[in-house]
């Protein structure tokens, strides 16, 4: 590293160090606590050695090892009883691990994340750890829905004390022992079909089926008394037909479809169990369930069921929710962000809808997004689309057929793939409707057929709406896997969701969250999906000479695909510069001095863009200022805190970055590594020259930053949007009354008085002299006078 690259280079924090002996005592004391064996024990510390070489672990140390513990567990095999088969995972209780080390679900969900981004873990463990703490938040947003309607539907008979455990003793179902088989069996239904719950609607409509199930089986055996008789779905008591007692449309706002699960899929599910021994009663009719002799081997077989599932998937022990009160404030410290409203993202903000006067419910929200677009649902192309004829709506029939049947080989319920396909069919024909009339309104000589022969245009809007319908249902298939399913990258996918974001609100199909999902996605794209090394945006590149600044490509009324791109880039990277400046107190014209630091590592050194992160980037600007002008603070790890308070903050831009590519060997390792050995040699001679602060840089010009444009009209309510007035609309009449707010007459009449006075007076006005007359004033006044004459 060269003299100028070390006065700029960051430093390295080293790992403290600690006792080697008391370290292995506490980890052979909690590996005889969980009753772990011996390869996975030393399979675990050899892998905790390793991180606590390479990195600095803040914490308890026995987090750390219970998440070194939890990864070596699920690289092991268990043989079964009968040697032939095994099992992944050594059968640890992830509770029990837990319980030991004195560690939360928040904690662990937390700190497994950054465990394997230090271990280097492979994607396909990493997606497990992902698929965990989703279903987790799921089964903890469904068991908060669950509390309310349980509780509504069912009472504690007065003659029973609601959360007394010896009422648990005796054989006949109690209030407390209802409430128990109920959520256990909601549990193993979930679990027997993992892919039938990949989203909350759908898991809520099992829940719902389960609670009915019950329901019915308490009408079954006559036990009025555990029912609530305010419940409005309380029917008169039948004792021929109490299975066809349906409490769905209650609490379903898509009961439709709730019902079309329960005869299908949770019915082959409880038949399933049924066969298996599972659980006992009448198989016809699913009743039975809670009769005297079937009630106690029932609750007994359901927990020993799923109980050997959470062991061998070495999931959460979600039972652990009933034992919580059921206030759901004690519950935030177990969930996160998974089903919280997705976060605002910094751009395009002004296109968000109205925001909703409710508070945010995950499965009422979710519901509604399904509701908004399923509203005019159709399957065929509106008779304005059907204008650019019968050739190219084949074609387009044609194309979309071919990525219907790619996502129902990809989707995982094949079932549910079909339905969830229409719906974004449907928003696709709407979407293409509405966009195509616009255009047709702004040129009215527009042809439609050249339009809708673009392919790229056509696939992307309906990969967008398939992307839409996915979040509407808040599933677990989370982007970019819709561009992995049609094979679509993410430069060409950026540029339709403007487009849907324009017309699907001012359509009103688009709600609020839908609308910042979309805007979060394209960021998405922004940042570092459009700059993979497989990206079309390579070649455009390499196709100019320099890349243009941001007020260039602000300028260019006709810039092409690469200046709108790179347009939005400078404009995101500008946003997320003033927010992480505000963050670290860094005022004044410090953030226009990174902002130009930025923009002349996107346009001159782009190659340090490839593979890599704008965050990343970023945040390397902002340190080569600090250095470049000398100042104490802040550090690095500074910024990095900082940054983990950005919205959009995830823990692998600053621990993975890519150092190099080897033959297709990609080599990562942290920011500061980056930073040194990559970012400083590339940008630390352009620094100096024009940043450092003991030279006299008076002439230095600052590159202008992006300016967000003006936004579209905003949807308030049904029919009403509110848009800016351009500068030429407003063309007063003199006819018409015209009224001006927060202005003074006063003080205008007293702004003109004062022009009037401090103007320059050309002509020397003599009040006593007489005034001269012109020549041909003189001649009219003499005529004049000659008249007067002859008149007397």
């Amino acid at each position: 590293m060269s003299s100028e690259a070390q006065e700029v280079g960051a430093e390295v924090v080293a790992s403290a160090d600690e006792d080697p002996e008391k370290l292995s005592a506490k980890y052979e004391n909690l590996c005889r606590d969980i009753n772990l064996d011996k390869n996975t024990e030393d399979t675990a510390f050899k892998m905790y050695q390793k991180v606590t070489n390479n990195f600095s672990l803040e914490g308890n140390e026995k987090h750390w090892m219970a998440c070194a513990i939890y990864t070596a567990s699920r690289q092991s095999q268990t043989p079964t009883v009968s040697k032939q088969d095994t099992v992944m995972g050594s059968c640890l209780s992830l509770n029990n691990l837990l319980r030991s080390c004195r560690m939360s679900i928040y904690d662990f969900k937390t700190k497994i994340k950054q465990w394997c981004s230090m271990a280097n873990m492979s994607e396909e463990f990493r997606k497990q750890i992902d698929n965990m703490e989703r279903k987790f938040s799921i089964t903890l947003t469904l068991f908060k829905n669950y509390r309310t309607i349980f509780e509504r539907v069912f009472s504690c008979p007065p003659n029973e004390k609601k959360h007394n455990k010896y009422s648990a003793l005796h054989s006949k179902c109690s209030y407390i022992k209802l409430d128990d088989i109920c959520w256990r069996l909601f549990l193993c239904v979930k679990n027997q079909k993992p892919s039938a719950t990949v989203d909350l609607v759908t898991s809520f409509n099992l829940m719902m089926c389960c609670i009915d199930l019950i329901y019915a089986n308490v009408l079954a055996e006559n036990r009025t008394d555990l029912i609530n008789p305010d419940f409005p779905g309380v029917p008169e008591f039948s004792e021929a037909k109490p299975r066809d007692h349906c409490i769905l449309s209650h609490f379903c706002d898509m009961a439709d479809e709730a019902k079309v699960m329960k005869n299908t899929v949770f019915k082959k599910i409880i038949q399933a169990f049924f066969e298996a021994k599972t659980i006992y009663g009448n198989e016809e009719t699913m009743l039975g369930l809670l009769s005297t002799e079937n009630f106690e081997r029932n609750h007994k077989s359901l927990n020993i069921s799923y109980e050997q599932y959470v062991l061998m998937a070495g999931e959460f022990d979600e039972r652990i929710l009933a034992a919580y009160h059921m206030d759901a404030n004690e519950h935030t410290n177990l969930n996160d962000q998974a089903l919280r409203p997705p976060v605002t993202p910094l751009t395009r903000q002004q296109d968000l809808p109205a925001m909703s006067d409710r508070n945010f419910e995950p499965v009422a929200h979710a519901t509604s997004n399904v509701k908004h677009l399923s509203a005019k649902f159709t399957t065929q192309p509106t008779d304005f689309v059907m204008q650019a004829g019968d050739e190219v709506i084949h074609k387009m029939l044609e194309m979309i057929g071919k990525m219907k049947q790619r996502f129902t080989t990809e989707f995982p319920i094949r079932s549910e793939a079909e339905n969830r396909f229409k719906l974004a069919m449907s928003v696709y024909f709407s979407l293409l409707h509405h966009i195509l009339l616009a255009e047709k309104n702004n040129k009215p000589n527009i042809d439609l057929k050249k339009n809708l022969s673009h392919d790229m245009f056509n696939n992307t809007l309906m990969a967008c709406c398939v992307e839409l319908v996915l979040a509407a249902y808040n599933t677990e298939l989370k982007f970019p896997w819709v561009l992995d399913c049609f094979g679509i990258n993410a430069f060409e996918f950026h540029k339709i969701i403007e487009i849907v974001v324009r017309h699907g609100t001012h359509e009103g199909r688009l709600t609020r969250e839908l609308v910042k999902h979309l805007n979060s996605i394209e960021e998405t794209c922004l940042e570092r999906l459009a700059w993979l090394r497989t990206s079309p945006v390579w070649g455009m590149i390499a196709d100019v000479e320099t890349l243009p600044t941001s007020a260039e490509v602000n300028n260019d009324r006709s810039a092409g695909a690469l200046q709108i791109f790179l347009r939005k880039v400078y404009l995101l990277g500008w946003l997320r510069i003033q927010k992480l400046c505000a963050e670290l107190n860094l005022k004044d014209k410090m953030p226009d001095k990174i902002w130009t630091i930025f923009e002349h590592s996107i346009r001159v050194k782009t190659e340090l863009m490839k593979d890599r992160h704008l965050d990343q980037i970023i945040m390397c600007a902002i340190y080569i200022y600090i250095r470049v002008t000398k100042m104490q603070d802040p550090k690095f790890s500074d910024i990095m805190r900082s940054y983990r308070n950005q919205r959009q903050a995830v823990n692998s831009v600053y621990r993975e970055v890519l150092i190099k590519d080897n033959d297709g060997k990609p080599e990562y390792k942290d920011i500061i590594y980056f930073y040194n050995y990559n970012y400083v040699p590339e940008m630390t001679t352009w620094s100096i020259e024009n940043l450092n602060k003991n030279l006299d840089r008076s002439d230095l010009l600052l590159s202008p930053h992006p300016i967000e444009r003006q936004s579209q009209p905003k949807r308030l309510t049904s029919g009403l949007y509110v848009s800016q007035m351009s500068k030429n609309e407003f063309q007063p009449s003199p006819n018409d009354d015209v009224y001006s707010f927060h202005c003074s007459p006063a003080k205008d009449l007293q702004k003109m008085n004062e022009k009037v006075r401090g103007g320059k007076r050309l002509l020397n006005f003599n009040e006593d002299s007489p005034r001269e007359m012109s020549y041909h004033l003189k001649q009219l006044k003499t005529v004049r006078d000659d008249r007067d004459t002859e008149c007397k």
